[in-house]
């Protein structure tokens, strides 16, 4: 961010740190931190040293990527530390957190931003003693006990740093700021405000297309996330955001074009079979081949029948509640109890992993944002729950005569009472899917199971 951006907001001296800047020196001091597949894993509390953001602190933090596109700004190779450390902190050790990121390199624009981002989090996927999920708007990570001594913040900035340089050359420089919000600098109330300007300015930096899903014959596929979830295979279009919020289809393309080989891939969409539903031929082919043959057909637009895989990395679900025949949304800074009797987190647990999971379906807060948006369950009218803050925060995507007919935990979370506030508000759910006033539960498959024709 800017100096004028936060010039009201008192951001403490930190310390700096200067990286290796010479291409055979990058990985330097780095020898001792295990890097790859097998240290993928998740990070349990009662192991960890230190957590930052997550449900503890409803994700008020963020990592930003910032494209500068003017040279002499970016300070190559510096990373500020403002806060703790990680073996600083007493473990079990929780704070809210501020991860800014520059880069600049000669004809590297906003279009390479969600590339960057990707490789950024690619770096991240196998570091000893760490765990992340979530979104940049959004993270949750972990550091284990059994790295303490060995990895810092700094390191990982370095590892950060030292696999941008080295897989996207066209970087020139690249500098970092982390703000670890313990109580000495400040805690929440120095990382709420940077946290508010955070996400406007991740806001303003996605890019809008005009591109419709009529107006192409290739979808692309991405499979990041199969070290997780083996039979996972994300379905990308102009309108379809993955659920992780990250890449669009700008920077699907974008991904192709750097990296033919990686785990982007083209997916000619073929001949439409349902168009409500965003049901494809080429789309299901692909799917099929790349899942291992385990998912044979997929409906882009539906949460309820056939839905697109989950992986792990969505920032929220879309849920089916029987009792109201009707779908719920919810985001990982949602801690409270949903009409389903869970917490966000356990739904999350449960839906994971790369299986078909009838009536679940991740979504992204942009996703939220697109006019197919659960386009093949009935989009908005479908929709009866959701958290409250979330609500105001996509209010200008929900149809108006649709906002104030939507419940959120305010209103109703047992499903009884929400039935009685959709009839009380008359929700268009009423009319257009219940029988004489009352809710007809669907008989929802197993995951993996069919639907009857």
């Amino acid at each position: 961010m800017s100096e004028a951006e936060t010039a009201e907001i008192k951001i403490p001296k930190g310390r700096e740190y200067q990286f290796p800047t010479d291409p055979d020196h990058l990985w330097d001091g780095l020898n001792d931190i295990g890097l790859g597949i097998r240290w993928v894993a998740e990070v349990k509390k009662a192991d960890m040293q230190v957590e930052l953001s997550g449900p503890k602190w409803e994700y008020k933090s963020y990592t930003i990527l910032e494209v500068i596109e003017e040279p002499g700004i970016v300070r190559d190779g510096v990373m500020t530390l403002i806060g703790p450390d990680i073996h600083e902190v007493e473990p079990g050790s929780s704070f809210p957190s501020a991860w800014d990121i520059r880069v600049y390199g000669k004809g590297i624009t906003q279009r390479h931003r969600e590339y960057i981002e990707r490789q950024m989090s690619m770096s991240l996927h196998g570091v000893e003693g760490y765990m992340a999920f979530g979104s940049f708007q959004a993270p949750w990570m972990r550091f284990s006990k059994s790295i303490v001594g060995r990895l810092t913040f700094p390191k990982l900035c370095q590892i950060v740093y030292a696999f941008i340089k080295t897989v996207i050359p066209q970087v020139e420089a690249m500098d970092f700021r982390w703000i670890i919000g313990s109580e000495e600098v400040g805690g929440m109330k120095l990382i709420e405000p940077l946290y508010k300007l955070g996400i406007q300015r991740l806001k303003a930096q996605e890019l809008a297309t005009t591109l419709e899903d009529s107006d192409v014959d290739v979808f692309y596929g991405c499979t990041i996330c199969k070290s997780l979830a083996p039979n996972h295979v994300c379905v990308i279009t102009p309108s379809q955001i993955p659920y992780c919020g990250i890449l669009s289809y700008n920077g699907a393309q974008v991904t192709i074009e750097l990296d033919p080989e990686g785990y982007i891939f083209r997916m000619p969409k073929g001949e439409c079979k349902n168009e409500l539903m965003g049901s494809y031929t080429g789309v299901d082919e692909a799917v099929y081949e790349r899942s291992n043959r385990q998912i044979k057909h997929v409906n882009i637009f539906s949460a309820i029948k056939y839905p697109t895989t989950n992986c792990g990395c969505f920032e929220g679900a879309a849920f089916y509640i029987p009792e109201v025949d009707g779908i719920g949304l919810a985001v990982r800074r949602y801690i409270g109890v949903t009409p389903l009797g869970i917490k966000f987190s356990r739904l999350a647990g449960t839906i994971s992993g790369g299986s078909q999971n009838h009536g679940n379906k991740g979504v992204s807060v942009r996703s939220m944002q697109s006019k197919t948006f659960l386009k093949g369950d009935g989009g908005w009218t479908r929709v009866v729950w959701m958290p409250a803050d979330l609500k105001k925060e996509v209010a200008e995507y929900i149809p108006e005569e649709i906002y104030d007919k939507i419940a959120t935990e305010q209103d109703a979370i047992d499903p009884k009472d929400l039935k009685e506030f959709l009839k009380k508000k008359n929700h268009p759910i009423v009319e257009k899917y219940w029988k004489n006033g009352e809710p007809v539960p669907l008989k929802v498959p197993p995951p993996g199971g069919e639907w009857p024709d």
